[in-house]
């Protein structure tokens, strides 16, 4: 080689220990994975008993499945929405509880102002199958009068 060739530079430790430290990391990496194999068999195992819950209260109490699911789910909501206000500073939770009503997707209105979002959107649900509801009756008796029409 010619003296302007780039010389490789020479690492400060030994290859051994370099090697010992990847081998105690991968084995802590095979550590996690056992931790969590194992955790992810407890939580099937949980989620198999909720599954078999929610299907006994369907039958022996006529709790319709997807009701309690839907509650469920929106008490986690609750629950994650309680931890958001908690880490709030207590002089901005005055200014936070504003925007958030103001800036809420599915904020009270004047005519509803005690209802949770969930009871807003169920509300707003109910009122667009009724608006659907109604313009298929009214399709299918203009329908009918249109065929009753033509029979005479």
């Amino acid at each position: 080689m010619t003296s302007t060739a780039v010389e490789q530079k020479k690492n400060g430790y030994e290859d051994a220990d370099f090697l010992q430290v990847v081998e105690e990391l991968e084995e802590m990496d095979d550590e996690c994975e056992t931790i969590s194999a194992t955790a992810r068999g407890k939580i099937g195992a949980v989620k198999t008993r909720q599954k078999n819950r929610i299907k006994i209260a369907k039958v022996e109490l006529g709790i319709p499945s997807d009701v309690l699911k839907a509650v469920m789910k929106q008490r986690k909501l609750e629950r994650q929405i309680a931890k958001i206000s908690a880490g709030i500073s207590d002089d901005q939770i005055e200014l936070y509880a504003d925007a958030a009503g103001q800036f809420s997707w599915l904020k009270p209105d004047a005519d509803h102002a005690t209802e949770n979002a969930a009871q807003t959107a169920a509300r707003q649900r109910k009122a667009d199958i009724q608006k659907i509801t109604d313009q298929e009756q009214a399709d299918g008796a203009a329908a009918l009068d249109e065929l009753a029409g033509a029979v005479h």
